[in-house]
């Protein structure tokens, strides 16, 4: 399974979502690292940025995760890349019904031929009702779903 994650995992894992939020994620993360599923990897520079700043973190069980998420997005087989030139090779289908703050995400899921979109933005998911094409899914039922398929 190819996965597109909205920035929920670095909120959750920074435990700006509080100490549940924190444990389910880095379940996931721990799950997802044994299984052959990958993770998409926007050429969104916010998206990035978000992931570098949880390898300062002093607190063990966040630097323990974000470390595995780190060699997750740093190996070639579980995580792949979209660059900017694959962007520029997307025919150009109208992304206007995405709310703009969104609209990369949507692009990714695209180019990437991505399986999944998983999100907490719910005008996000209200927009994607609206279009056919994109399959998501919001982060508490994925991580229910993800986490019973994969104990």
């Amino acid at each position: 399974m190819l996965l597109v994650l909205n920035e929920w995992v670095f909120h959750d894992l920074l435990k700006d979502n509080g100490h549940a939020a924190f444990r389910a994620t880095a379940n996931f993360l721990i799950r997802f690292a044994r299984s052959n599923d990958q993770l998409v990897v926007p050429a969104e520079q916010r998206w990035r940025d978000k992931a570098y700043p949880l390898m300062e973190m002093a607190d063990p069980s966040r630097r323990q995760v974000s470390k595995l998420l780190h060699s997750l997005m740093l190996n070639p087989s579980r995580a792949l890349f979209v660059t900017p030139e694959d962007l520029a090779v997307l025919p150009r289908p109208s992304y206007e019904w995405v709310p703009s703050e969104d609209a990369y995400l949507v692009v990714t899921y695209d180019v990437a031929g991505a399986d999944v979109l998983v999100t907490t933005d719910e005008p996000l998911a209200r927009a994607i009702d609206e279009h056919n094409g994109i399959h998501y899914q919001m982060r508490d039922d994925f991580l229910q779903s993800y986490s019973s398929h994969r104990s």
